[in-house]
């Protein structure tokens, strides 16, 4: 396992921030970590990075114990609200942020390496404190890989981002998962989420409540989610959204994707208007929402 934690507890005074994980997170894995505010997600990766002490348990990076030397250096984390040296460049702060973590001369090349490949290139020699907020959350990828860790570890990484900037940041986290790097990511975004991750575990009021692959979860869990298939999506959209039927609408790749909490009027109504419109209906399915589970988890509901 590349993360591996046993009765994990953190308490400030009377507050148990993180009560007793039992966590596993297996090497090459895109691992979610989710749960409301304040559930105790940053204090939980901040024992894991090793800038907080458990209270009690233990946490295991690699079967180097966290914390450790041995284990930090398998580590590259991105916190919540990244801080940088502000007046440096962007090239200069990662070469020495590399050196730092012992790279020597190979710190260079890789954060031309880096900076090439998070689309920061450009602004290689610009100082951080004009840097947008997209681009800070950029850098902060770029810091975090610069010593060729085996674990990221990042705290909301597209926080604030555009669309363009969470299509480089997820693009980039697939494309480490399959050169074998494990990424432990939490977010509040988990539509967005569930496109890109294989596992989840999921926090509430400091305890895990859920731990299993994404699509185990949708299933056992009541979500009301539909992927259409038709002749003309976008018309398809343009027609349905907005109706008293659809919580949410958006097309992903080849199909429509339809939340509702109105299932069998949803159904009956598509495939009237579809009839009325001349449109062809392709393919109709049910599909668990991540975000629906973790609705259902949260409000104490049992697996379907």
């Amino acid at each position: 396992m590349m993360i591996e934690t046993t009765n994990l507890t953190k308490t400030f005074g009377d507050v148990r921030a993180v009560d007793g994980m039992d966590l596993a997170v297996e090497e090459g894995s895109l691992h979610g970590f989710v749960g409301p505010n304040g559930a105790g997600k940053t204090t939980a990766m901040q024992m894991l990075v090793g800038l907080l002490r458990p209270t009690e348990g233990e946490a295991y990076i690699d079967g180097e114990k966290a914390g450790t030397i041995a284990a930090k250096e398998k580590i590259g984390y991105a916190p919540q609200e990244p801080a940088f040296h502000e007046s440096m460049t962007a090239k200069r702060y990662l070469v020495y942020m590399g050196k730092t973590a012992g790279m020597g001369s190979r710190a260079n090349e890789r954060a031309d390496e880096l900076l090439d490949w998070l689309d920061l290139a450009d602004a290689a020699d610009q100082t951080i404190s004009g840097f947008s907020g997209g681009m800070r959350r950029r850098l902060s990828l770029a810091q975090a890989m610069i010593h060729e860790p085996e674990l990221l570890i990042l705290d909301e990484p597209t926080a604030e981002l555009d669309p363009t900037g969470r299509r480089i940041i997820i693009e980039s986290l697939e494309e480490l998962t399959e050169e074998g790097i494990t990424v432990f990511v939490s977010s509040h975004v988990l539509a967005e989420l569930e496109q890109f991750i294989d596992t989840v575990s999921i926090l509430r009021d400091g305890q895990l409540v859920e731990t299993n692959d994404v699509s185990a979860i949708q299933s056992e869990y009541g979500g009301q989610a539909f992927s259409v298939e038709t002749s003309d999506d976008e018309r398809v959209v343009a027609l349905i959204e907005g109706r008293e039927w659809i919580s949410e609408v958006r097309i992903e790749g080849d199909a429509i994707m339809v939340a509702t909490d109105q299932p069998d009027e949803f159904k009956s109504e598509l495939q009237t208007l579809l009839a009325e419109e001349g449109i062809l209906l392709e393919g109709l399915s049910e599909e668990g929402s991540l975000e629906e589970a973790f609705a259902d988890i949260m409000a104490g509901g049992e697996a379907e």
